[in-house]
């Protein structure tokens, strides 16, 4: 395959993203990158190769940390990352690629930030109808022109990825530390009425059920797909989303999200 896009997606905004650049280029193959969780390498064979993924805390997700860690790269010769962010373009996710890359002799010749409907509802409120509705049709406006620049091999950044941000990169390693165990706020209130979902969408298998109520495993990722999928709005974090709305994209479905994970393991 010549071009391979590996995702990492918890409520739809970056598996759309994939999906459409997907679409619209030639030989192009969707990966998820939970497949790969916990895996020490992962052999990739693709001339291109993609990595799109959503802004946490100002850079990396945990499982994208690891993944572009592990992953090898020695057939591979054009390199681009398409961050979704719902704020301001702050943050060092492609310069962490771009180091773990130097140590695999690789460069990354393109990254993109593109602006997507919040969804990180542990501190804010989702993004109004209006406003997801504007972010949307931007999006596919900016989906156009990366295909061109992929296509014709070109490279653009959008941000200066010599810069060092050493107080950022402290603030997220802390996060990707710490995240496994970020899970212990999460409960199903009384709403809940055992359908399951949450179990389903949880892409590394962090979630079961226990005579019919979630308990979360402390591997989470903080996707937050277990709270915006959940049909009830039954999940909850502490108190910090009792009165707030959900979100996810709207054009993911439940399945979608459960075709990104990996075969779950009996547990013991």
């Amino acid at each position: 395959m010549k071009t391979a896009i590996y995702y990492f997606s918890g409520t739809g905004n970056s598996l759309k993203i994939a999906k459409d650049l997907t679409e619209r280029m030639e030989e192009c193959e969707l990966i998820p990158m939970a497949k790969f969780w916990q895996k020490d390498k992962v052999a990739v064979t693709s001339e291109k190769v993609g990595f799109i993924f959503p802004l946490y805390y100002w850079g990396l997700p945990r499982i994208v940390y690891d993944f572009v860690e592990n992953v090898e790269l020695d057939k591979t010769n054009y390199l681009f990352a398409v961050v979704t962010r719902s704020g301001d373009v702050n943050g060092i996710p492609l310069i962490q690629i771009e180091k773990m890359l130097k140590t695999k002799s690789k460069t990354l010749s393109s990254g993109f930030f593109i602006l997507m409907p919040n969804n990180y509802i542990l501190d804010e409120n989702v993004t109004p109808e209006d406003d997801q509705m504007e972010r949307f049709e931007e999006a596919n406006r900016q989906i156009k022109e990366i295909v061109k620049v992929i296509e014709a091999n070109k490279k653009i950044l959008e941000i200066d990825i010599t810069k060092t941000k050493r107080g950022i990169e402290k603030m997220n390693k802390s996060f990707r530390d710490n995240v496994y165990e970020s899970d212990e706020f999460f409960y199903a209130d009384e709403n809940c009425n055992n359908c399951g979902t949450c179990e389903e969408v949880c892409p590394v298998n962090n979630i079961i059920l226990v005579e019919g109520k979630p308990q979360w495993q402390h591997e989470c990722q903080q996707c937050l797909a277990c709270i915006n999928y959940c049909p009830e709005k039954s999940i909850q974090y502490g108190e910090k989303t009792l009165k707030r709305e959900r979100y996810h994209h709207p054009e993911i479905t439940v399945q979608d999200l459960i075709n990104q994970k990996k075969e779950k393991k009996s547990r013991i």
